[in-house]
């Protein structure tokens, strides 16, 4: 481990412990509040661009606070930069904002800046990028080289749809939902290592009365559309919908309010909005960004040979997938941390292997619509 990250993640473990131990005084509160002034409109060293808002709750919060602990624990300067339409015009035209604002280094959120950074990474070898959830090699076209000024960060987010699926059959759901937003690599991993919690949740106990209805949206956005859907769902018997894709999960949260269902969160713990959310299936997004970040400036403002023009993806061997467990509500009824624990030791363990291939044929024992 380099020592500039060890002493990082000393610095805000003990910010942590500090915290913890006192009601009245919060070190790190008071750090994110930039009592130096890191965060600048414009200009600063590292450069956030992204769609749609950054405190959605979800996906662009949790980069935005990787970037944000690093930033202020370093002292260094970061800005953030939103695009003006969601398409690969305006995710270059915010990348070229923050390219003329002087970035050094720009942090990229998602598999839609994928497209962008490809045609911009030979253009501006100067600048480094990290790009998360997406991975050039992964493109349509066929491979695509990555160059040295660019890292990419993925998940095995498969692991925490997985433990979100076993946990769910487990606890005594029978009647299940998946709605995803597109049919992203991310959002697919999510939806495919739920179905497989789920099958083996339902083998395990020798269950043959399960059932998931599976459909993905093309849309981010909380549409009236998805909101009706979930409804419908609801009425026919669906007592639980896994929702992954930003703010989707808004318009599923009004159906479940509306006709008593619960939700499973994707991405970061939601327990906080609302008790309707049983669980989330998390990744440690904002540990990710730290890591990256640390790499770049520990090694002297580049990619080290470990990161440059290489894609990484983070697990529950990193504790960077799963659920829930400590600093949340736990809302299960049947089933306890120790079940969950057993389970997601043999994810670690290699035990239990959950498939990221998407193509691949389940074994399925449950009856699976896919709307």
């Amino acid at each position: 481990m380099k020592k500039k990250y060890f002493y990082i993640l000393c610095f805000l473990l003990l910010l942590g412990i500090l915290t913890s131990c006192s009601e009245t005084h919060d070190p790190m509160t008071e750090l994110l509040q930039d009592p130096y002034g890191d965060y600048q409109e414009t200009g600063g060293e590292i450069a956030f661009v992204f769609d749609g808002v950054i405190e959605d709750g979800s996906y662009n919060e949790e980069i935005y606070e990787g970037i944000r602990m690093y930033a202020l624990a370093a002292g260094i300067s970061f800005s953030h930069y939103g695009t003006e339409e969601d398409s690969s015009k305006g995710h270059v035209a915010a990348i070229e904002h923050a390219v003329l604002s002087q970035a050094g280094i720009i942090v990229c959120a998602g598999y839609d800046f994928q497209e962008a950074v490809e045609e911009l990474q030979g253009e501006y070898p100067e600048i480094s990028f990290l790009l998360i959830d997406g991975n050039l090699e992964d493109g349509e076209e066929g491979k695509v080289k990555l160059q040295k000024n660019v890292h990419c960060v993925l998940f095995r987010e498969e692991e925490s749809g997985y433990l979100a699926g076993y946990m769910a059959v487990l606890e005594g759901y029978r009647r299940l939902g998946f709605l995803g937003s597109e049919k992203e690599p991310s959002v697919t991993r999510y939806g495919y290592g739920y179905l497989q919690g789920i099958e083996d949740a339902a083998q395990d106990m020798r269950l043959e009365d399960v059932m998931v209805n599976y459909y993905y949206t093309g849309s981010h956005l909380p549409e009236q559309e998805t909101k009706e859907l979930a409804q419908q769902w609801y009425e026919t018997g669906t007592e639980v919908i896994f929702v992954c894709g930003d703010s989707l999960y808004e318009a599923v949260l009004e159906a479940a309010k509306e006709k008593d269902g619960m939700l499973i969160g994707a991405g970061r713990d939601q327990s906080s909005i609302s008790k309707r959310f049983l669980t989330s299936a998390i990744k440690d997004i904002t540990k990710g960004v730290i890591i990256s970040l640390d790499d770049y400036y520990a090694s002297g403002r580049k990619w080290s040979k470990d990161f440059a023009g290489k894609c990484v993806r983070y697990g529950a061997s990193n504790r960077c997938t799963g659920i829930p467990v400590q600093d949340t509500e736990w809302r299960f009824q049947n089933v306890t941390r120790e079940d969950f624990l057993e389970i997601y030791q043999r994810i670690r363990s290699g035990e239990t292997k959950v498939s990221d291939e998407m193509k691949q044929k389940l074994h399925l024992d449950i009856t699976v619509n896919y709307l």
